[in-house]
């Protein structure tokens, strides 16, 4: 069985502020060893449970945020974004997926980071419905046949995940700063915690024959609202239908309705003909400089283990 582990970042033990998710800051730089530590107990638990073979796919902003070199090593690692065959990827070989770190939707009050694929948007719908990302990222992935099996991240984010994902297993994550800097007690929960990541880790792999891909019946109908009217002007280069901050569009399939909101978010008409070598230059850069330029980590106080 190959097993894929996708690892957003908000959701992880350890993590309580904004800026530890920000790409290129010292806080960031501790993020990345508090999601690196989340990753390698669901790669044990993977392996627990039968997994034969395991990939992990970095998907927060560019999609370097693990320490490659503290990586469990019987696994594969993926970072950056793609065109072909799928945005995530080679995602047709796996047969299961486990999704790490996530976060609340788009317009969800007293959350940690909330958002839907990208900072831009105020809510995202889908048939009427506000989703949250497992909605769009699991229904994209089931049409190639992928259930999503674990969700790990705060509570109201895994709380919406299981609504659109009620067979998956799931791990709660504080993010209260008194959580992660109190000494001994932290210690005991990140252990306590990131053991049952791999519990529950192991469970899916196990159960993975009863977790089923999420699909969606089309026709789908999308609507995006903007945080403000001037980011829908700026990023709609497409033309789709919009109503001041509101942009929408149809779709037959998932794969078609996520293409759409890939091109609304991240390839404006200009770049589209050449968004597969900007990808491409992309991971080669953020690669380069995640590994070999990152500043030093800044705990902010954190009790760190080891």
């Amino acid at each position: 069985m190959h097993v894929a582990v996708f690892a957003d970042i908000e959701g992880s033990f350890g993590i309580w502020r904004m800026r530890q998710c920000r790409m290129g800051t010292r806080e960031w730089q501790y993020g990345r060893s508090c999601l690196t530590d989340d990753v390698n107990h669901v790669i044990h638990g993977a392996f627990d449970g039968g997994a034969e073979r395991v990939t992990v796919k970095d998907i927060h902003e560019s999609g370097f945020n693990c320490l490659v070199d503290k990586l469990d090593r019987r696994a594969q690692y993926v970072g950056g974004h793609f065109i072909n065959p799928t945005f995530f990827g080679d995602v047709q070989n796996y047969d299961l997926m486990l999704f790490v770190a996530i976060h609340a939707a788009s317009g969800t009050t007293d959350s940690f980071f909330p958002h839907t694929h990208y900072g831009i948007f105020s809510e995202v719908r889908i048939n009427e419905k506000p989703v949250c990302e497992m909605d769009i990222y699991g229904a994209y992935l089931g049409e190639f046949g992928v259930p999503i099996g674990l969700v790990s991240g705060e509570d109201i984010a895994v709380s919406q995940a299981l609504s659109a994902l009620p067979w998956a297993k799931s791990v709660v994550v504080d993010k209260r700063e008194e959580t992660y800097t109190s000494g001994s007690h932290s210690v005991e929960y990140l252990s306590e915690g990131r053991g049952k990541l791999r519990a529950a880790a192991a469970e899916a792999v196990r159960e993975a024959s009863r977790m089923k891909p999420l699909v969606l019946s089309g026709p789908l109908h999308f609507e995006v609202t903007f945080r403000a009217e001037k980011l829908a002007d700026r990023y709609n280069t497409w033309d789709f239908d919009q109503e001041g901050n509101v942009v929408t569009w149809d779709a037959d399939t998932m794969i078609e309705g996520f293409e759409k909101l890939n091109k609304i978010t991240f390839f404006p008409k200009s770049i589209y003909p050449v968004r597969r070598q900007m990808m491409f230059c992309m991971r080669v850069l953020y690669r380069l400089k995640n590994t070999y330029f990152a500043p030093k980590p800044n705990p902010e106080g954190a009790t760190v283990i080891g």
